[in-house]
């Protein structure tokens, strides 16, 4: 059984773990090694079964745990080879920290892990298919649009963890400055729930069942906002929760309910 369980998810720091009980991976370390270790406490994951750490890309909200979580369960770290150099500029490695560059399917913790390219404005961001017997997860935050190598990479999967970064009328009178909201929309930014509402319904209509929305903003969107925007475009297209499709909106400073199948 593969359990996914959202850590944290949002601005203020992003980690999730993915796997089985006795083996899986964390995606992205952006919290304290204390706080991480204690949210796979609450959702009754040793920290031993971490086999391995892969990052999406650097910026501080995903990495900013990292030195200290790896030392501390002495996991192997897996990243494109730019976001690594970025990992070592920033401080959050140690010397002996195993860094492993992820260019194509690797066979990690039991999983073959396929990466993908996603657009954000890095050096190098990645999103992850995560394939374990005959469940699969696609795993894709931080992104500015949708493109075909990421729908390849999220085609088929079993449950999909998706961004829904952002409201656009939220977005349109935040107290952000122009520069920043245009960084946002940009195609090297981040989806809105409108994007994400889209992507997911061709995901669903293609026979996902599974899906959890991440990354939410803090001030340019909600949970229940992100949710009824993607509820109501896949009840227009037929689909209904419940049966046809489960979905969850992961916490931003807390645990979510791990999904387990």
């Amino acid at each position: 059984m593969i359990h996914v369980c959202p850590l944290f998810s949002g601005s203020s720091g992003n980690s999730t773990y993915i796997g089985t009980k006795e083996a899986g991976v964390l995606i992205d370390a952006g919290r304290s090694c204390k706080s991480i270790l204690s949210a796979l406490d609450q959702c009754g994951i040793d920290p031993s079964a971490v086999k391995a750490i892969l990052i999406t890309h650097d910026h501080n909200d995903h990495i900013s745990g990292l030195r200290v979580l790896a030392k501390r369960l002495r996991a192997p770290v897996y990243a494109s080879e730019e976001t690594l150099c970025g990992i070592l500029r920033a401080g959050c490695a140690e010397k002996d920290t195993q860094l492993v560059e992820l260019s194509g399917p690797s066979d990690i913790a039991g999983m073959g892990v396929i990466p993908f390219d996603t657009p954000h404005d890095v050096a190098h961001s990645q999103g992850f298919r995560l394939e374990a017997g005959e469940r699969t997860v696609g795993f894709a935050t931080d992104l500015g649009r949708v493109t075909p190598e990421i729908w390849e990479g999220l085609y088929g999967a079993d449950l999909v963890f998706l961004e829904a970064n952002y409201d656009e009328a939220m977005l349109a009178v935040s107290s952000y400055p122009y520069y920043l909201k245009t960084r946002i929309r940009s195609d090297r930014g981040h989806l809105s729930n409108t994007d994400s509402a889209q992507c997911i319904r061709r995901l669903a209509l293609s026979g996902t069942g599974r899906f959890i929305l991440g990354h939410l903003s803090k001030e340019n969107n909600t949970p229940d906002l992100a949710g009824q925007t993607v509820r109501q475009v896949l009840v227009e297209s037929g689909l209904e929760e419940g049966r046809d499709f489960l979905l969850q909106v992961a916490r931003r400073l807390e645990p979510s309910q791990p999904v387990c199948f």
